[in-house]
């Protein structure tokens, strides 16, 4: 980490920059507009900034600065309140990255951000995380439904966990084959271009089966969890500091209305929730850098941490603010729409929770 020091603080400072230029309130009130939005204009952006190759090692065309360098990235994404495929692709990206691993061919066009991917860990029917998927592989078609999936509208690619026989596989998916139908569904955050898939006899490739696949799978969304923590964290802060702000200007009975003891608790109990989260996140990341095998229950903790930090953080700025919190023309909606979607996107807190138990217990049978 030490060596990339320096470059992590001129990626956060170049992300800052770009996303304020690039996405004003303006733009982002636009992408609520219409269900299945994707901002192609602020992802190409992002493209030829680099960022798609970001955590990707140098021998597969990346830039080499590892899961924190993205993890950056998703902090500044979050502050803003923007959607990019970032933490999909990258994670996606990631599994394909190792030895002998099948769909290698596939890692130029994520490095270069000529395609992006999605996860499609949540089916049709299935609470959670699919670790006991509806879908069925029988070796070459694979037919069964996903859940509402972040950015299966505009994906080249999708992850997608299903069974074949007893065993379960961890499948790479060419959208852009026949066998695939995207419905694209309206949600309380319209800019993550939400869909379902539907597979009727879908080509697929398979990268795991059996415990390798469900090691690979829990690999994928602890990756993901742990970026999310970060995109979360940039939320909550964002949240924070706007409502800190709108305290201090807004006057009620001759005062200020941050002077008032309700409104200092609410502020106090943010910031609170705001450390533990970064804190956890932190932590994750460090034990990921470090190779310790604890790392994927650090990132559980980080997951449920974040996700109840940006849920409170979005819900009190609102009531900071007052009616004028849930007007179309102020911010502290966008922030709470995205807490919501940040929220299930990979699973809810109960699935992370049950991981984290699990994880738990087994490194005591095994002490």
């Amino acid at each position: 980490m030490s060596d990339h020091t320096d470059d992590f603080e001129m990626i956060r400072d170049q992300a800052r920059r770009y996303l304020d230029a690039a996405a004003p309130p303006e733009h982002l009130k636009n992408m609520l507009e219409q269900a299945g939005g994707f901002d192609q204009a602020l992802w190409s952006g992002a493209v030829g900034l680099g960022w798609p190759a970001c955590a990707l090692p140098e021998r597969h065309d990346g830039l080499g600065l590892g899961w924190r360098g993205l993890c950056v990235l998703a902090e500044e994404l979050g502050r803003k309140s923007a959607s990019l495929p970032l933490v999909a692709s990258a994670a996606v990206a990631q599994l394909l990255a190792g030895e002998g691993m099948a769909g290698q061919a596939n890692l130029p066009a994520l490095a270069s951000g000529e395609r992006h991917a999605c996860l499609a860990l949540c089916q049709s029917g299935a609470a959670g995380l699919a670790l006991r998927p509806r879908m069925q592989w029988d070796g070459a078609a694979l037919n069964g439904a996903t859940a509402i999936t972040p950015f299966a509208a505009s994906a080249d690619l999708a992850l997608v966990p299903a069974t074949r026989g007893a065993d379960l596989v961890l499948l790479l998916v060419d959208l852009r084959l026949s066998g695939i139908t995207r419905t694209i569904e309206p949600a309380i955050d319209n800019s993550r271009a939400a869909a379902t898939l539907a597979f009727d006899g879908a080509a697929a490739t398979a990268l795991a089966v059996g415990a390798q696949a469900e090691a690979a799978l829990w690999q994928v969304a602890s990756l993901a969890a742990l970026a999310t923590a970060f995109e979360q964290v940039g939320g909550a802060q964002a949240c924070l500091d706007m409502a800190r702000g709108y305290a201090l200007e807004r006057k009620a009975f001759g005062q200020q209305i941050g002077r008032f003891q309700a409104i200092k608790s609410k502020l106090a109990d943010i910031f609170i929730r705001i450390e533990l989260a970064r804190g956890c996140a932190l932590d994750a990341l460090a034990a990921l850098e470090a190779h310790d095998p604890a790392w994927p229950s650090l990132a559980a903790s980080a997951r449920m941490a974040a996700t109840d930090a940006y849920e409170i953080a979005a819900r009190e700025t609102i009531q900071t603010h007052g009616a004028i919190g849930v007007t179309w023309e102020a911010m502290p909606h966008h922030h709470y729409r995205r807490s919501r979607a940040l929220a299930l996107e990979i699973g809810a807190a109960a699935s992370w929770r049950e991981r984290l138990l699990s994880t738990a217990a087994f490194s005591t049978t095994a002490h």
